[in-house]
């Protein structure tokens, strides 16, 4: 219930980090809008508005969450609130801030009162922020997660885990949050936080199970598939007086590093998973599920955990492309059919099984009928999900009439359908509809759509005094007519059945008491859309536009006559709109159509696309220049920071001494660099481990001769050599032993032992001499991003950078100065182990109604060893690593590359063995090509602060 009245929330989870241009939030959640949704739910991490203790950024674009709560208030989003302070999202550090990596945040996840200091003043600044835009303040949000997939084991009041549940909730209300508080059930692995399952203290308000049950493959499509069907008796054993909730369900999946990329994993996550997962948790009563995600988008600016890469696409139904995939316009099938169908929110569960209401044990359904008005939805799916067989069945529907047996209804392999009966739209009641119902609207007069697979049968009849219509046809489908009788032998009752083969295409039926039927095919279906005219998430039949044709429909005005659309097209399309006899004029993205009217009362028109476009993209070519100067000898590190410490609170055990990890000296995101000394000629080897993530490798130079390396593991997070001497000059003072170490990211808390906490940097460097004797390092320094925790680039964030030198010293910003530098290109490379870094600067003048995704595609000769930072306009959005992979493709949206204007992208091409490196491709592509109405065409100089002398102090 939201504000009085039953909604069914069908949100999708937007990470408002994962995309660093604010403007840019609205285009996801218009899309979201546009497909089905009617609500987001948004991760806000600690770290990525913490660069340190007692700072929180809620002002800079990227972090500014009163714009982003506006967005979705203005597109008519609710909003679910999930603050932590502990996300996990496969983010750096599960979201926990990275200035307590040192071990300074005390025990996490628990009552500890070290932790609760630390984590307080997050949930307060964050909550009061969430407070005032609560729906009882005259916002949009509607729900507030307490923490993460926190497992209550053992319920007792003085458990850790309640304590610290109840701190949370506290901390929570003394903001002033007063909506219901919710949290996610980490799978069915535990009963945690129900007030009606041994509720002992930390309950919340509605309960929640997350779930992601298909997984994702992306070599096999014919794995996995098969449903969970016992969600609707787990909350009835664990959260029977609550609404069901899914809070996070899959609608997709991420890949690892070594795994496979995205792109190879559509197949598996097509439109047919929305289709049989969706409805079959309609089918058990779900009447709230937010899908994990709706759009990944890009762990730019090292947000990434080591558990995946820099693209979070997650095969996402909006790609982190911000395009449109068929998966998410059939899951806009189902948003619009529970958007608009009020009966099912009072429905209970009346039966289930294989062979349940249906003639044969292939199919399974679910049967839900509402408690005051016996409407019913059977949700039909077959018994094996996964099968690819054509099942063809008849169903036994109990109706207000009498029982009704439907033949023909078939279900192709991996199809589901909620078929209806007594549905209620306007004033019309079907007594039964085997098509799936789209949606409906009330117009002059009520307008019904249905949707079906191609050669598929539907069949459906009305309720009395909807009898004896005549009707006339408009398309290809063929409609015929027959009587049919309720199976009651004393009282059967007569009813016309309309019974069609579904045609490519839309045909529509107008009857002779002037309703509208469309029938549509599924993939015609998909370009269907329901634009509203009202900004109120809770829709009502009567407030909405019909659309039938584009690629994506965002919104619309209808007033004098004209209906005003803004949206997108790749390709040109015919544009149908109803809107009702009042509707004289159409306008497509500020463009007037001419326009038609057909016999059953529609707009036609054609809506212009860009395939015909011309989009110039230039050949680049760089500058270079030598990006590792600290591996000398001479190097003057003076300004480097001294490793001095004996000890850390991280759970970590150091290998040597001093102590080397690199967040006990400030220094978190991004890449290493050490520089150790030692006093001997007689040094042989040294034992060196480093810990940067998954993927992270390290290499390591005496007196500037390359000595060794660990190139990384896709599955090991710890790296370990035996350097050895034999080739280096050393002398009698002064050796520097330079160790560059990689980074993919802090661990979550699900990592052992400690998550954020476990070190990165070096664990330790032992220096052997002669007959395995041991030396002493006399000192180590430290040098990391340029300021470290001083977040001297609060625009882009404490996160974006790292510690090689060309990014210290600001070689990645816009306006850096590089006409010294010589020509030299990535395809040329290193021939020894170091760092070269490129730059390239190019203009670009792209169409100003235009959405062009761009990208780059980045690639290596077979066996190179290397690790690559890609930096564009000063955003770090691509990290490469060729000898592990997957990812060669690496997209950034408008706002981070300038459409019109100048642009500057920098590659760091890590040559990290003897062998050297190089590219074998570095090209710009577009994705696609849209014609629009969102303006991607604006001045995004805000977003690009660009170099100043400041940076020098960092060599």
């Amino acid at each position: 219930m939201v504000n009085g009245e039953r909604v069914f929330v069908f949100s999708g989870e937007f990470h408002y980090a994962r995309l660093p241009n604010p403007e840019l939030w609205r285009d996801v959640l218009e899309k979201y809008k546009a497909n089905g949704l009617n609500a987001v739910s948004v991760y806000f991490f600690w770290s990525f508005h913490s660069p340190r203790k007692g700072v929180y950024d809620f002002t800079t674009p990227a972090r500014d969450v009163q714009h982003l709560l506006d967005i979705a208030k203005d597109v008519g989003l609710f909003v679910i609130a999930r603050p932590g302070p502990y996300c996990n999202a496969e983010t750096n550090g599960g979201g926990l801030a990275l200035w307590g990596s040192d071990g300074s945040l005390g025990k996490l996840r628990t009552s500890d009162e070290t932790y609760h200091q630390a984590w307080l003043p997050w949930i307060t600044a964050v909550d009061t922020i969430l407070a005032k835009n609560q729906i009882t303040q005259g916002g949009n949000v509607i729900l507030i997660q307490i923490e993460n997939e926190l497992q209550e084991t053992t319920h007792s009041a003085t458990n850790t885990l309640v304590l610290y549940m109840e701190q949370l909730e506290n901390a929570t209300r003394n903001a002033g949050i007063v909506i219901p508080t919710t949290h996610n059930e980490k799978g069915e692995r535990s009963e945690s936080w129900s007030t009606d399952y041994e509720n002992v203290g930390g309950a919340v308000n509605v309960y929640g199970l997350d779930s992601y049950p298909g997984g994702l493959s992306c070599t096999n499509v014919n794995t996995g598939f098969e449903v969970v069907r016992n969600y609707y008796q787990w909350f009835q054993n664990y959260s029977y007086t609550q609404p069901e909730y899914l809070p996070e369900f899959e609608a997709g999946y991420f890949t690892p590093w070594g795994g496979s990329f995205y792109d190879q994993c559509l197949e598996e996550h097509d439109p047919a998973f929305a289709d049989v997962y969706f409805k079959n948790n309609i089918g058990q009563r779900i009447t709230l599920m937010s899908l994990y995600m709706a759009f990944g988008g890009t762990n730019w600016g090292n947000l990434a955990a080591p558990v995946v890469y820099t693209s979070y696409d997650y095969s996402a139904p909006l790609r982190e492309t911000r395009e449109v995939e068929t998966k998410f316009k059939q899951t806009k099938l189902i948003g619009l059919f529970v958007r608009v169908t009020q009966d099912l929110l009072e429905a209970q569960m009346e039966s289930n099984g294989t062979g349940n209401a249906v003639s044969s044990t292939a199919v399974y359904s679910w049967v839900l009928r509402n408690v005051n008005n016996d409407a019913g939805f059977y949700t039909l799916q077959q018994s094996d999900t996964a099968s690819r067989a054509v099942v063809t069945i008849s169903t036994t529907l109990k109706t207000t009439a009498g029982t009704v047996t439907v033949p023909n209804v078939q279900l192709n392999g991996r199809q589901s359908k909620i078929i209806t009966t007594d549905y209620h739209f306007g004033s019309h009641t079907l007594l039964y509809c085997s098509s799936d119902i789209l949606t409906y609207g009330i117009f002059d007069v009520p307008v019904l759509v249905l949707y079906l697979d191609v050669g598929q049968v539907g069949e459906f009849a009305f309720k009395s005094p909807s009898t004896n219509l005549s009707f006339e046809t408009y398309g290809s489908a063929n409609v015929s007519t027959s009587t049919g009788h309720t199976n009651e032998a004393n009282s059967s009752t007569s009813y016309t059945r309309y019974i069609y083969t579904q045609a490519v295409g839309s045909t529509v039926l107008r009857f002779s008491n002037g309703l509208l039927v469309y029938l549509l095919d599924q993939e015609t279906a998909w370009s269907f859309f329901a634009p509203a005219t009202t900004a109120n998430p809770r829709i009502t039949p009567s407030e909405q536009v019909f659309a039938l044709g584009p690629y994506n429909v965002r919104n619309v005005t209808f007033s004098s006559g004209v209906v005003s659309l803004v949206g997108d097209n790749a390709n040109t399309t015919n544009l149908e709109v109803y809107a009702g006899p009042g509707a004289t004029t159409i306008i497509w993205n500020g463009i007037e159509l001419a326009t038609k009217r057909t016999a059953y009362g529609s707009l036609t028109g054609t809506a212009p696309g860009a395939s015909d476009r011309t989009i110039d993209l230039p050949t680049l070519s760089w500058v270079v220049a030598d990006s590792l100067p600290e591996a000398n000898r001479d190097y003057d590190d003076s300004k480097w920071t001294v490793c001095n410490k004996t000890s850390s609170l991280s759970p970590t055990t150091p290998l040597s001494l001093p102590i080397l990890f690199s967040s006990d000296y400030g220094y978190y995101p991004g890449v290493k660099l050490y520089r150790g000394y030692f006093d001997s000629t007689s040094a042989t080897s040294a034992n060196v481990t480093a810990q940067g993530g998954f993927a992270a490798g390290f290499s390591a130079y005496l007196n500037g001769r390359y000595v060794g390396s660990n190139t990384g593991n896709a599955t090991v997070g710890t790296a370990w050599a035996l350097l050895e001497f034999g080739n280096a000059t050393q002398y009698n003072t002064s050796n520097v032993l330079t160790v560059i170490t990689d980074y993919t990211g802090h661990d979550e808390t699900s990592t052992g032992p400690g998550g954020v906490e476990n070190a990165r940097g070096l664990l330790g460097v032992v220096l052997h001499g002669g007959n395995s004797s041991l030396l002493n390092f006399t000192q180590w320094k430290i040098q990391g991003n340029a300021g470290g925790s001083a977040n001297i680039d609060p625009v882009r964030g404490s996160l974006n950078e790292d510690g090689i030198h060309g990014t210290r010293l600001g070689w990645h910003l816009p306006g850096f100065d590089s006409t010294s530098w010589l020509a030299g290109s990535p395809y040329d490379g290193l021939e020894q182990s170091g760092i070269n870094w490129y730059i390239t600067r190019f203009n670009l003048s792209i169409d100003a109604d235009l959405d062009v995704p761009l990208g780059i595609e980045l690639d290596a000769p077979p066996g190179t060893e290397a690790s690559v930072q890609l930096y564009v306009n000063g955003y770090q959005y691509g990290k490469f690593i060729p000898q592990i992979g997957p990812q060669t493709r690496f997209p950034f949206p408008p706002g981070v590359i300038n459409n019109n204007g100048e642009n500057t992208i920098s590659v760091s091409l890590w040559a990290q063995t003897s062998a050297g490196a190089k590219l074998s491709n570095a090209t710009l592509f577009a994705y696609n090509q849209y014609q629009t109405g969102f303006d991607f065409d604006q001045d995004w100089s805000a977003l690009q602060p660009g170099w100043s002398s400041d940076r020098l102090q960092y060599v």
